[in-house]
């Protein structure tokens, strides 16, 4: 049977497209380089020993040490959000590849309860779905037991979690919110929930419930609960409050002196196994030891250290690991007298924004979400981390940049700072006001201007009496603005700001106006300002002939070096982030909210590339190729100027990239993942797409 050669083209692009998506995706082999380190929710051990550890982020990510903390592996995530808090783990007292979590969400989809039955990999929702469930407990007589508590209630199931039974009374005004859980090791039905109110007991298996607080300030969180392995009768209980012991199985609390009132959001509270007397209080303000049952207590970590989870080595109970907010795994061998950072291989920082020297670009510069080590660089491609923010003022910047000269920062108020490495602080750099105004002043009188004078004089500053002729009057303030991005070229850096472009001819320690406005027009009256608009990017090209500036309403395109600009229409309405790239002259690339649109003639026409549907976060050139980041995490490759896009696979499988970087020397490309640390791509052979065909791409975009 003859093909009617329409329906044979057909069947030929159809050929052509099983054959792209079955391309293969290349050897691409991203490599993480830190910083290590970040935020540690939770930590479980295999019971009798700390050789096996397992780490829970606050973002569903499962670690896994088989060193006992030397070493992590990202092993698996639980649920299918990124804001899956893991509260609680533990390993199973039967086998130590399975492990059971709780976790609550900050979305509507709540938490649950978890398990993994191959050490941590895999996980599947097991109950209590949809509910915040804060602690989960294993009975140490009965390994089927597990009780979990949850702001709902609290659950148990007698079959390893199969199935789960509500055991606290149904809207009870104080049996709710449970923080913290404890089974008695010897008699699985006596159980101890702690909830954002008071402590609560029940000796029958939750059929009924009996407050025990006598002795506990009132309205006290009681945040975790312990049970002495020697005693079952001597609890233990941690709350906003402060630390509290009872001897009567809580019939009646004392509570330990000697802690600071600041210093009494304990996390945890526990027992060493080895010495009874010995009691470690993991607080949100450092970790304090007592080591005569509380009759005096110490703190034996730096105050700034928050601590969210702790395990004691039962083989050698000096050996103390803590889980950390931003420090990540803090070990110490010798009952807290001395730490080290045991994080190799665990990069959990939130990274917002990087920059890599141009001139050693295995200098790298990262911004992140806290104010505790707001910035850090490495000097050695990731290898050591040093933290970079004297100067700082006001929080993690907006954006870093990367100069020939060192590193600039812009701070959320606006204003821009300099790395200055002599004194290695941050120091603000200045702009130039330009105005035009008469001369009043008497002959021989000259008007005070901000610059340093010349030979004694200020450069056009002397007007003769009675003169109606204007002068240029210029001042020196502290820049202000907002810095969106900066490019660099061959003696003239630029700054694009919220107030306008402005350039800098002396390596950027002062800045002054550009006005768009024709050469003919353009004046010290209006180069002050070039008509507020918000100028969100800018780039050079060709040594410093070519500048374009994206504003908030158009491409401004210069040729000499911006004496004169043409204003050039965006093919679309901005909104969202905008990036801008130059290949050369005439070819431009921007990336918006509304995809990728591409220029051959210097912005005078666009047409829109094959993403037009995506929400596209960062855009960056490596060599001949530019790579995109969506809002969703995904990455796209074009080899062609971008006109033609593939699929790229990302550093990890889910987590979102917050900032895309090159090292031209090295051809390599570098992400900083919003939540799992910097990783670096070697891009010789490595890119998976095919630039020529729109493989891969999502419905929509082909």
């Amino acid at each position: 049977m003859r093909v009617p050669c329409q329906a044979y083209r057909g069947l030929l692009t159809a050929l052509v497209c099983v054959l792209l998506l079955s391309i293969s995706a290349g050897a691409q082999t991203w490599r993480q380089v830190g910083p290590p380190g970040g935020d540690v929710q939770s930590l479980a051990a295999v019971p009798g020993s700390t050789r096996t550890l397992f780490l829970g982020t606050s973002d569903g990510h499962v670690f896994g040490s088989r060193d006992g903390g030397e070493h992590w592996d990202l092993l698996g995530r639980i649920g299918e959000h990124h804001d899956d808090v893991i509260m609680s783990m533990l390993v199973d007292a039967r086998s130590a590849d399975t492990l059971y979590a709780t976790s609550w969400a900050l979305g509507s989809h709540g938490g649950g309860v978890y398990r993994s039955a191959d050490a941590g990999h895999m996980w599947q929702l097991i109950g209590l779905e949809g509910l915040v469930v804060r602690a989960i407990a294993q009975a140490p007589s009965n390994p089927d037991i597990l009780v979990a508590g949850a702001t709902a209630g609290v659950y148990r199931s007698e079959d390893s979690g199969k199935h789960w039974v509500r055991i606290s009374p149904e809207k009870h005004d104080d049996l709710r919110n449970f923080d913290s859980i404890a089974i008695d090791p010897r008699d699985p039905n006596t159980i101890y929930a702690g909830t954002y109110h008071l402590p609560w007991k029940t000796v029958d298996g939750g059929k009924n419930w009996a407050p025990v607080h006598q002795g506990m300030v009132d309205d006290s969180d009681v945040m975790s609960i312990t049970i002495d392995q020697n005693d079952a009768a001597h609890i233990f209980a941690s709350a906003c409050s402060g630390i509290y012991h009872s001897l009567d199985g809580g019939a009646n609390w004392s509570k330990f002196k000697g802690i600071p009132n600041d210093s009494r959001r304990t996390v945890h509270i526990l027992q060493d196994p080895k010495r009874p007397t010995t009691v470690y209080a993991a607080t949100t303000t450092g970790l304090w030891k007592t080591a005569d049952d509380g009759a005096s207590w110490r703190l034996i970590t730096p105050a700034s250290w928050s601590i969210l989870s702790m395990l004691i080595d039962p083989e050698n109970s000096d050996r103390l690991i803590l889980g950390t907010e931003r420090l990540g795994v803090q070990v110490s061998d010798n009952g807290g007298q001395t730490y080290r950072a045991a994080n190799q291989g665990f990069s959990h920082r939130r990274i917002v924004d990087a920059a890599v020297d141009p001139q050693r670009p295995e200098r790298v510069l990262v911004v992140l979400t806290s104010n505790f080590e707001p910035m850090l660089e490495t000097k050695d491609a990731g290898r050591t981390w040093t933290p970079l923010a004297t100067g700082l003022k006001s929080g993690p910047p907006r954006h870093i940049f990367a100069s020939p000269d060192g590193w600039f920062a812009a701070p959320g108020p606006g204003g821009l700072l300099h790395y200055d490495l002599s004194i290695r602080a941050w120091l603000p750099v200045n702009q130039v006001i330009e105005k035009s105004a008469p001369a009043k002043a008497r002959s021989g009188a000259t008007a005070k201007t901000g610059t340093s004078p010349q030979n004694g004089k200020a450069p056009g500053s002397k007007a003769a009496a009675g003169s109606s002729a204007s002068t240029t009057i210029k001042s020196t303030v502290l820049l202000h603005a907002k810095v969106n991005d900066m490019a660099f070229g061959d003696g003239v850096w630029y700054a694009a700001t919220e107030e306008g472009l402005l350039e800098s001819r002396n390596r950027g320690m002062d800045w002054s106006a550009i006005s768009f406005a024709p050469a003919a027009q353009a004046s010290p009256a209006n180069s002050a300002g070039n008509g507020s608009a918000s100028v969100r990017a800018v780039r050079t090209g060709n040594g410093n002939s070519y500048v374009w500036a994206l504003t908030s309403r158009q491409l401004e395109v210069s040729g000499d070096g911006g004496k004169s600009w043409i204003a050039r229409s965006l093919p679309f309405e901005p909104r969202g982030s905008l990036h801008l790239h130059a290949t050369d002259e005439n070819t431009v690339v921007l990336a918006s909210g509304h995809g990728v649109f591409v220029s051959r003639d210097a912005g005078e026409s666009w047409k829109q590339a094959n993403l037009s549907e995506l929400s596209i976060d960062d855009m960056v050139p490596v060599r001949n190729n530019v790579v995109v980041s969506t809002a969703a995490g995904d990455l796209f490759l074009s080899r062609d100027s971008g006109k033609t896009w593939g699929r790229m696979d990302g550093p990890n499988g889910e987590g979102t990239i917050s900032a895309l970087r090159s090292r031209e020397a090295g051809n390599q490309l570098v992400a900083a993942s919003a939540t799992e640390g910097l990783y670096v791509l070697e891009m010789g052979n490595a890119a998976s797409a095919d630039a020529n065909a729109d493989r891969d791409l999502p419905a929509g975009n082909k």
